[in-house]
């Protein structure tokens, strides 16, 4: 059976996930907005999916907005709000960055260092220039390659002296793992999905704080117009059982506490790989500022690039990626020559960035599954043996 290290592409579905999913279907089929028995079981069920995905992020009940996943919550932050200009990060996922395009308003791109990490004093300045204009803030916590974890708390920190500030971050690789309380943040919008913590997909949320929903700040008043369900904002016919279990998998995410397993167990995999010291790790140098679970690695001394070690790999039972798949597969010439736009952003050197690849870990990966990943990625680059002792 292939050992699967590309958990931050997506995961697979929890058994007991899986479970929710199926005896929601059966049991609670009936339209939520529907005024009869049946119905109001269906609307109660619902209401306590979103009171209690509110508490994993210490927020409101009526601040949750159930949605198809991150990439429409992204897009909705773009097509809902008033806002003048962008601030945001050239390493944003596609689903920020392709609407941020679209917009047609003026764009300012932050500059990285080399390990992905965001400049304040250039963010502080921006906002210090730009005061009399409404302002849509995006950095996403988490990223989604090179694992790198933005400071949100340090962004809130610099933003809470700007009132034309709107803060959006994509949290999709940071949820469960890593904690968020938004009533200490000064985040206003937040993305997540289900399907990256061994949730289904085709389910997500949106967070949108009372502040946004209160004040003006959306030019109109639903993205998806229709029969005003999920707070009037996103019409349609709410996914239930997909709700429900995207609830179930982060009810065992965060009560088993995981994260700590796969963060020891990522620790070791990369402590194998680099006893060569040709293997460079890409993205932040400190663990605990880097996504639980996320390698980005490159293997300098392989004489196989990107693409052509992880199609070796591939065949030899270990499934990895080199970046985001919601990139990978653009069939133009150029994304078969080019490398990562999240390693070309913080300025890697070439030569690294075209031997990068990513392996990332959940909690479905055993030890055994990365001795044996470790062995056969020691045979195609060349780098020392795994050490049993």
């Amino acid at each position: 059976m292939a050992i699967y290290l590309d958990n931050a592409a997506t995961t697979a579905l929890d058994s007991q996930v899986l479970e929710t999913l199926l005896s929601v279907s059966r049991d609670y089929f009936a339209n939520p907005s529907s005024l009869h028995s049946l119905g109001f079981k269906s609307q109660a069920l619902l209401k306590s999916c979103r009171k209690n995905f509110a508490s994993y992020i210490n927020s409101y009940p009526d601040e949750i907005i159930f949605t198809s996943g991150a990439t429409e919550s992204n897009n909705a932050v773009f097509a809902m709000l008033d806002y003048d200009l962008i601030i945001t990060s050239p390493t944003e996922h596609a689903s920020v960055i392709e609407p941020a395009k679209s917009s047609g308003k003026q764009i300012f791109w932050l500059n990285l260092n080399k390990e992905g990490f965001i400049n304040l004093d250039e963010l502080h300045a921006l906002l210090k220039q730009n005061r009399n204009s409404k302002i849509l803030l995006s950095i996403m916590h988490g990223n989604n390659e090179i694992g790198t974890i933005q400071d949100l708390e340090a962004i809130s920190d610099l933003i809470k002296n700007f009132d034309n500030v709107i803060f959006h971050s994509d949290c999709v690789q940071t949820f469960s793992k890593h904690h968020l309380d938004f009533k200490k943040l000064k985040i206003d919008l937040a993305s997540f999905c289900a399907h990256k913590l061994h949730g289904p997909k085709g389910i997500g949320a949106l967070f949108m704080s009372k502040k946004i929903q209160e004040n003006n700040y959306l030019k109109k008043p639903a993205y998806l117009q229709g029969g005003s369900q999920e707070l009037g904002l996103r019409s349609g016919t709410e996914n239930l059982p997909g709700i429900s279990a995207f609830l179930k998998a982060i009810e065992i995410a965060v009560s088993n506490n995981y994260s700590k397993n796969i963060h020891q167990l990522s620790l070791d995999f990369y402590n194998q790989l680099q006893l060569n010291h040709r293997v460079i790790l890409n993205g932040s140098q400190d663990f605990s500022k880097r996504v639980i679970g996320n390698l980005n690695i490159s293997f300098l001394d392989s004489k196989l690039k990107s693409e052509e070690l992880l199609l070796q790999l591939d065949l030899a039972g270990v499934c990895a990626s080199s970046g985001s798949a919601c990139t990978s597969n653009k069939s133009t010439a150029s994304a078969q020559i080019l490398s990562s736009y999240v390693l070309r952003a913080c300025h890697i050197d070439p030569i690294i960035a075209e031997r990068a690849i990513r392996l990332s870990l959940s909690r479905f990966n055993t030890r055994e599954e990365i001795q044996n990943a470790v062995q056969i990625i020691a045979k195609l680059v060349k780098i020392k043996e795994f050490s049993q002792g």
